[in-house]
């Protein structure tokens, strides 16, 4: 009686569903397939929700987006010589207007700064430092890609001599990603002005010089003596166009990261005019 008894119950165990231990490779396999599976939809689901992110924060905005289709320019041949801006009176007020609507409608926001013919056309912000605005949308809430910025040492109001502006080098070729098209030299000369507007004063902006300067060097001190500034910018450019320069001139950079790591940036720098 005793063996048919361990018979049956050696046919039980036989039948009876085998459990995966973690340890066993059929364990590994399977945990490792769980896992697998779950960053991966983890990933799209962040994916998702920051291309989600980005298209509620470009809808909020795009009733104040001014419109830079009543500026033209007229091209000149001499690389030397600036191009000049053929704008009407009625375009420029109407574009500090919008500005104007702009600032009034989103906290912390400066102006607008476009680069014809590219993806770079976004509002500008301005707060207590260089940190807030890296992974946030132009409402305060949480953007992976985050929103273009003023260097908080420069004046809001871009009064001072030398402006840097920042935004992330994203894959999706969005924020100042095309700013890297700019190595290319013709692509450069093709593309060589943009706007910035703000709720007083539209500028034209010359751009004249592509560097790649060091997250920490001296041409981040906004502060720095102009013409050493300009001097070490000239030594430091591999793109540079004579464009002339005087006493009272005022500049802006646009910076982004080179790469995803690393502490070289690429900075496309132009010279402010008044309209």
């Amino acid at each position: 009686m005793k063996s048919k008894i361990k018979s049956i119950r050696s046919c039980s165990e036989k039948n009876s569903p085998r459990k995966l231990c973690p340890k066993c490779p059929a364990g590994v396999t399977r945990l490792a397939v769980v896992l697998a599976a779950a960053l991966l939809f983890g990933g799209l689901f962040l994916l998702f929700r920051d291309d989600m992110g980005e298209m509620i924060q470009e809808e909020k905005i795009k009733p104040y987006v001014p419109d830079f289709t009543l500026l033209e320019v007229q091209e000149d041949n001499d690389q030397e010589e600036e191009n000049t801006a053929d704008i009407p009176a009625e375009a420029e007020e109407k574009l500090k207007e919008q500005t104007q609507e702009l600032c009034n409608s989103v906290d912390n926001s400066i102006g607008w700064i476009n680069i014809p013919e590219t993806k770079i056309t976004y509002p500008v912000m301005y707060s207590g430092d260089n940190e807030f605005y890296l992974h946030r949308a132009v409402d305060g809430s949480y953007l992976r890609v985050g929103s273009i910025f003023l260097d908080y040492r420069c004046n809001a109001d871009f009064t001072g001599k030398i402006n840097v502006l920042y935004g992330h080098n994203m894959s999706d070729g969005s924020m100042f990603a095309e700013v890297m098209k700019f190595i290319d030299s013709a692509y450069f000369d093709g593309h060589n002005y943009g706007w910035l507007t703000t709720e007083n004063t539209v500028y034209k902006i010359d751009f004249f010089s592509l560097s790649q300067p060091e997250n920490y060097d001296d041409f981040y001190d906004v502060n720095s003596d102009v013409s050493l500034w300009l001097d070490d910018l000239r030594i430091n450019s591999f793109i540079w166009r004579n464009i002339g320069f005087s006493e009272n001139d005022q500049f802006i950079s646009l910076s982004t990261c080179t790469n995803s790591e690393g502490s070289s940036r690429t900075v496309l720098t132009g010279r402010l005019c008044k309209i």
